[in-house]
């Protein structure tokens, strides 16, 4: 079994960050996004032996809202567990934090990820055409922080 810890992001996971960003995503300029994200986002980071292989990026909206703007997971750890691990602590962080709803873009086509959110209480309100550089649309997913929150077991 591995010893995953689930923790705040640090100046030195930058690098590391950016490869998993690389990976997952393909971006044009991964520095950028990176540097983007640690300026304006609020980073946990799943940590194995001192090495990140996972992360999410949680970027405050407004008082009542968060929105997660990037959340991958490298793909040789993929299938374990860490991906819900990371999502569940950002979910607690943004109720910990008094926020009512958490909102997020995926692919349509990426099934996955849409089938762990779904799992976490997410559901789908909105569809937007083309939002990808590559043209595919996003669908926009919801969760509401209020009496009733995700199943965080």
């Amino acid at each position: 079994m591995l010893s995953v810890v689930i923790r705040e992001y640090r100046t030195r996971d930058f690098k590391d960050i950016m490869e998993i960003d690389r990976e997952a995503f393909s971006p044009r300029n991964p520095v950028y996004d990176v540097y983007i994200y640690v300026t304006y986002c609020n980073i946990l980071v799943a940590d194995i032996g001192g090495k990140v292989v996972g992360y999410i990026a949680v970027m405050d909206l407004d008082k009542e809202t968060s929105k997660i703007v990037s959340f991958a997971v490298k793909k040789e750890f993929r299938g374990r567990g860490i991906g819900k691990r990371l999502l569940t602590s950002a979910i607690e962080r943004c109720r910990e934090n008094g926020k009512n709803r958490i909102l997020l873009e995926v692919r349509v086509s990426n099934y996955v990820a849409q089938n762990l959110y779904k799992k976490m209480g997410f559901r789908i309100v909105d569809v937007v055409p083309r939002y990808y550089h590559d043209g595919e649309d996003a669908y926009i997913m919801a969760l509401d922080l209020g009496t009733q929150g995700p199943p965080l077991s």
